[in-house]
C-alpha cells in the first residue's frame, strides 16, 4: 500500500462530500421504515418493540465499541445519556404518532425539525441564520407539504406526538453540535451509550405499559432486525460522526430528503402512484438540498 493511501483515505473520510453522501444514504434508510413500523406497532405494543429494538442494536454493538466504552471519560457519558435522553423521547413520541395517524401527516410534521433546528442554532450559538439556508429550509418543507399531504390534513392525538419529536429532534441535533464540539470524543462509544439508553428506559417503561411479552412473528424478527442495524446501529453512528463535521442546520437540510425516498420505495415495493403534487414536492426538496449545500 502506498504511503499517500491512508492519508488520502483519511482526508476522504472528513470531506464533507463524504459527510453529505453519507448522510443522505440515511435519509434513504429512514425513508424505508415507515412502512416498517406502522406493520409492527399493528401487532407488538409500542414500548415492547422499541426495547426489543434497541437491546439488539446495542447488543450489537458493544462487542464493536466496548474497548471505547471502557476507556470513555466523563464527558463522553454525559453527553451520551443526555443524547440517550433525547432519542427515548423522540423514538417514543414519533412511534406512538405514527400508530394515531397517517404516514403521510407523520412524514410532514417530523420534517418540521429541518425548520426548528436552525432556531435553536442560533439561540445556542447566538448568531444569525444565514438568509439563504432558511430559505433552503422553507423550500425543503414546502416540498414535504407537497409530497406527503395527499388527501387532506387533519390534526389529532398523533400528530401533536409526532410534533413533540419533531421538536427533541431539533433539539437533539443541535445539542449534538454543542456538547461535542472541540472535543475527543469516540462516536461509537456515545452511540453505543445513547442506544442502551433508550433500551433502558423502553424496557423499565414497557413493564408498565405491557408486562407480558407477545408472540413474535419471523416478519416482525426480519423487520426489527433491519430496524436495528441499519435505521438505528449504521445510520446513528453515521448522523453521530458526520455531524461534527458540517452543522446542524446542513445535517437538517441533508436530511429533509427522506420524504423523498420515502416515495420512491412505495413506488417501487407497493406500487403506489406519484400525484403531480408529489413529484414536484420531491423536485423542491431535492433543490432545497443543493441549493443549501451553498449556505450551510
Amino acid at each position: 500500500m502506498s504511503p499517500y493511501t491512508l492519508p488520502f483515505m483519511s482526508a476522504m473520510w472528513k470531506s464533507r462530500w463524504v459527510a453529505d453522501i453519507s448522510l443522505l444514504l440515511v435519509a434513504l434508510i429512514w425513508g424505508t421504515t415507515y412502512v416498517a413500523s406502522k406493520y409492527v406497532v399493528t401487532t407488538v405494543p409500542v414500548l415492547q418493540f422499541l426495547f426489543i429494538r434497541f437491546a439488539l442494536t446495542t447488543v450489537l454493538m458493544l462487542p464493536l465499541t466496548f474497548e471505547s466504552i471502557r476507556k470513555a471519560d466523563r464527558a463522553t457519558w454525559v453527553a451520551g445519556i443526555v443524547f440517550g435522553v433525547f432519542l427515548f423521547a423522540i423514538f417514543t413520541l414519533e412511534t406512538f404518532g405514527v400508530a394515531y395517524t397517517s404516514a403521510a401527516n407523520a412524514g410532514f410534521i417530523i420534517s418540521l425539525f429541518a425548520v426548528l433546528v436552525p432556531v435553536f442554532d442560533s439561540i445556542v450559538y447566538r448568531k444569525r441564520p444565514k438568509f439563504g439556508l432558511l430559505g433552503a429550509v422553507v423550500l425543503s418543507v414546502l416540498g414535504t407539504f407537497l409530497l406527503t399531504l395527499r388527501h387532506g390534513y387533519h390534526m389529532n392525538i398523533g400528530d401533536f406526538l409526532v410534533l413533540g419529536a419533531a421538536l427533541c429532534r431539533a433539539i437533539q441535533m443541535t445539542f449534538t453540535k454543542r456538547m461535542t464540539d472541540g472535543k475527543r470524543m469516540d462516536s461509537g462509544a456515545l452511540t453505543t451509550i445513547q442506544l442502551g439508553m433508550v433500551a433502558i428506559g423502553s424496557g423499565v417503561a414497557s413493564m408498565f405499559q405491557h408486562p407480558s411479552f407477545t408472540n413474535f412473528t419471523p416478519s416482525f424478527w426480519l423487520i426489527t432486525g433491519y430496524l436495528a442495524v441499519f435505521a438505528t446501529m449504521f445510520a446513528f453512528f453515521v448522523q453521530l460522526t458526520m455531524i461534527r463535521l458540517t452543522s446542524p442546520a446542513r445535517v437538517a437540510v441533508l436530511m429533509s430528503s427522506e420524504p423523498v425516498f420515502a416515495a420512491v420505495c412505495s413506488v417501487v415495493f407497493l406500487s403506489e402512484h406519484l400525484s403531480i403534487g408529489s413529484m414536484v414536492g420531491g423536485l423542491c426538496i431535492i433543490l432545497a438540498i443543493l441549493w443549501g449545500r451553498r449556505f450551510a
